[in-house]
């Protein structure tokens, strides 16, 4: 859960003789509603780790390998206290800075909600270059304070309903995040080991978190874990194949499908015969299989924004007029953006009836994807013939233990007639 959002300005407080008490002025924090008393912020972020990250975004000569750095943005945890961090600086026109903070708990799924930081950041930076270019007036000075309010409010409320994901939606975070995809394109290649794996996502990412990026796939049943004795080589005094293996049960992936309920309800619509035949001209071209992970990808981001995903929850029954469109997304979303977005991606298409009034039509429904995956029978069959030592055995195709196939094919045949529930 995320602990609190705080919006902080670094000022220097010289004085006339040239001495500086440098401080963090805090100029919001909000923390969400748990029923429990509010902690001190000074208890949350201590002065020291604010300093911290402070000297991480202006020099980066203290950074570590166990935080990630993009441009203005930092992930990684604090020393003080027990909280992962979500940090960003801005350096305004007039000289002063900002640190904005989001604190979560130690087992969050810090990765899923960074998308939602980002974006209040990127809006917070023009609330300070308006400051920075205003009067600053106690009149501007107050409605910058509850732009800057009103910013972070959305943003909790955003983290707040990612964290209540459904199904589908945990299918789409394997899609949502680079390290995610990576561990599918890896388990495509045969059963792998959890170290193994850990170090082939290390390059990409330093010390990833493993429990967090396999929940997705361990809670939707597509990857199952198992532990392998290993084999002792005389030859090298060493045991081979020993610890902790993943194998991949289920290919799956985001793809959209027409919306039967609305054809259903479209059959005796006044725009009926215009949607069917849209429909069909859709569906003429539309080929996932091109691509499935950049088409994937694409819809992961669009049923992982919550105002978007309860939006289609309503179109994928019935078409609405623009104008008479039910109230289903939050105070802080514009039905004008989110429209856009989703006629951009193919998703909506508006149709005119015979008055003039545009109507709000879904084309597609995001749906899943889910086969076995029959190709790994061969690479496992491969794998497991392998001599070993003749392949170095960090390469994709190293050879696997007669031990690891069994147990690989046995979950394979055992879960044949699965399916994943949603």
């Amino acid at each position: 859960m995320v602990i609190t959002i705080t919006i902080f300005q670094f000022e220097l407080n010289q004085d006339e003789s040239g001495d500086i008490d440098p401080e963090f002025k805090n100029l919001v924090s909000e923390m969400p509603e748990t029923g429990k008393e509010k902690p001190e912020l000074n208890d949350l972020v201590s002065e020291n780790d604010r300093y911290r990250l402070f000297y991480n975004h202006t020099t980066g000569l203290d950074f570590k390998r166990r935080e990630r750095m993009i441009k203005n943005f930092i992930l990684g945890r604090l020393k003080e206290t027990p909280f992962k961090v979500l940090s960003y600086y801005h350096h305004e026109i007039d000289e002063t800075q900002y640190l904005i903070l989001a604190l979560f708990a130690l087992d969050e799924d810090v990765e899923l909600y960074e998308g939602v930081f980002y974006q209040m950041c990127e809006k917070l930076g023009k609330v300070f270059n308006k400051l920075a270019k205003s009067t600053k007036s106690s009149q501007v000075l107050r409605e910058i304070e509850t732009e800057m309010l009103n910013q972070v409010k959305f943003a909790l409320f955003q983290i707040e309903r990612l964290s209540n994901l459904t199904k589908i939606q945990k299918i789409a975070l394997i899609f949502s995040n680079y390290e995610r995809i990576m561990t599918l394109k890896l388990l495509k290649e045969g059963p792998i080991s959890r170290i193994k794996l850990r170090s082939l996502i290390d390059r990409v990412k330093k010390n990833p978190n493993m429990d967090i990026i396999l929940k997705p796939f361990l809670e939707m049943n597509i990857v199952r874990r198992d532990w392998a004795r290993g084999i002792h080589r005389k030859e090298t005094g060493r045991i081979h194949g020993e610890g902790e293996y993943l194998f991949l049960l289920k290919d799956i992936s985001l793809i959209r499908v027409p919306p039967k309920d609305l054809m259903l309800d479209m059959k005796k619509h006044d725009v009926g015969k215009q949607y069917f035949e849209e429909l069909n001209n859709y569906y003429s071209t539309y080929n996932p299989f091109e691509d499935l992970y950049a088409e994937s990808e694409k819809l992961a981001k669009i049923i992982l924004d919550p105002d978007i995903f309860d939006l289609l929850a309503l179109l994928n029954t019935k078409a609405y007029p623009v104008k008479k469109l039910p109230n289903v997304l939050s105070n802080f979303a514009q039905l004008d953006d989110v429209l856009k977005t989703l006629v951009d991606v193919g998703i909506v298409k508006l149709i005119k009836d015979d008055q003039g009034r545009n109507w709000i039509c879904v084309m597609a429904e995001i749906s899943f994807l889910s086969t076995f995956p029959e190709f790994l029978l061969p690479k496992i069959k491969d794998r497991s013939s392998l001599r070993w030592g003749a392949i170095d055995e960090k390469s994709l195709v190293s050879p696997i233990t007669k031990e690891i196939a069994q147990i690989a094919l046995e979950l394979l045949e055992s879960t044949y007639y699965e399916k994943i529930e949603i």
